[in-house]
């Protein structure tokens, strides 16, 4: 195993705050490796669309583009089930938006 340098000098050499250098250093005490490998290869939280919800999305909007927000909301709802916020609904049209551009 390697030796240790003491963590101020870490973090002066990297720039990376004491908490992630001792969160790396705890790790590869336990495990060998600097940092946990994911099962799913994925990291942090899960989509709130999947892929069909957005194509339905896609496909609605392309049949009627005048729709509030809360009117796809509520359609994409009763038609998959799913109980979005409004933010969401719009960062995914402004993604559908940027993407036609």
């Amino acid at each position: 195993m390697l030796p240790l340098l003491d963590t101020s000098k870490i973090m002066a050499y990297t720039g990376a705050r004491k908490s992630t250098i001792e969160r790396v250093a705890r790790c590869y005490k336990l495990t060998g490796k600097p940092c946990k490998e994911s099962q799913s290869g994925n990291s942090g939280r899960t989509r709130m669309m999947d892929l069909e919800d957005i194509e339905y999305m896609h496909g609605h909007l392309s049949r009627s583009c005048d729709m509030y927000l809360d009117e796809l909301r509520d359609e994409i709802s009763q038609a998959r089930g799913k109980h979005l916020s409004l933010s969401t609904i719009w960062k995914k049209v402004s993604v559908l938006t940027l993407q036609l551009l």
